[in-house]
């Protein structure tokens, strides 16, 4: 199918663009598209969250679909936001967008989208702060849910860095979620690291998605404009995380080795125990009621 073609269909799939649930209690924050179903797609599934949810997804403008051969910006950013509506169906929560660029549209090169160290200098960073804190004051919102901004990416950063603010300005509680597949570019410790340079006492809590993992997966593949390789690396990161506090010994036993191989790379996962994690402080902690790990 050519790229006018999928443009066509992704056309006719688009019907959601405005939230008309008045009552939104958790807003989830997505830099992009995509970054929802890849990061906490497996919690949405386990209703973690209070509902009704809205997700907001902020830089939409793109020119970056790498499975689908267009160079046309128009052509990517409905059929990346048309992904985004399956997913919302998918998953039965309420959708809105901005049409935010995203950094090779406004100037950044690859290399320098992720060298960001004050993500209030970019000249945007003003505007998306103007939208954001007046959609979430528009809903009697009550959680925040936002990147941590791993792998240093500008629009990840950037909205992290928002987010935090307008919870802090609005008393509204705030958590935060591991950006995949960026988290797998950082160790552990690196992540702990960055949730302490946002917030003293942010602590992390694993969530146990395995009953959901499967269709966590299925979902992650309506995204089909994006590397396949990025579903390989979701998957080594839930694992990751469920391995943190094995011993050195029992990860490299021939038969754990193996059937982490299978898991990774086929549908065979016995035994398998997929996780997500957010980092959250004690205010939230005690509200949801899980202990932090």
């Amino acid at each position: 199918m050519s790229g006018a073609d999928i443009f066509t269909a992704a056309n006719k799939r688009i019907s959601v663009e405005k939230c008309m649930n008045n009552s939104i209690k958790t807003i989830l924050v997505s830099p992009h598209s995509d970054d929802i179903a890849y990061s906490i797609g497996g919690s949405l599934l386990q209703d973690f969250f209070m509902k009704p949810i809205l997700m907001v997804t902020v830089f939409t403008r793109s020119n970056y679909s790498p499975n689908i051969k267009t160079n046309d910006i128009e052509i990517s950013s409905k059929i990346r936001q048309s992904e985004d509506i399956e997913f919302i169906n998918k998953v039965k929560i309420d959708y809105q967008s901005f049409k935010f660029s995203e950094p090779p549209l406004r100037g950044y090169s690859h290399n320098n989208m992720f060298e960001c160290n004050n993500p209030a200098l970019d000249p945007i960073y003003s505007e998306v702060y103007n939208s954001l804190r007046k959609l979430i004051k528009s809903y009697p919102c009550e959680l925040i849910v936002a990147p941590i901004g791993l792998g240093n990416h500008i629009d990840h950063i950037m909205i992290c860095d928002i987010c935090h603010k307008i919870s802090r300005e609005n008393n509204i509680k705030i958590i935060f979620y591991e950006d995949l597949p960026y988290a797998l570019w950082v160790t552990l410790n690196q992540i702990k690291l960055r949730a302490n340079s946002i917030t003293s006492g942010l602590q992390p809590v694993k969530i146990d998605i395995t009953t959901k993992f499967n269709d966590k997966y299925n979902n992650i593949k309506l995204y089909k404009s994006q590397r396949w390789i990025f579903q390989i690396l979701i998957k080594l990161h839930s694992l990751r995380i469920g391995m943190e506090d094995k011993r050195f010994l029992e990860l490299i036993y021939p038969t754990n080795l193996l059937r982490y191989f299978m898991c990774l790379f086929t549908n065979k996962c016995t035994r398998a125990t997929f996780f997500e994690r957010f980092w959250v402080d004690k205010g939230v902690e005690d509200e949801y009621s899980f202990s932090c790990t």
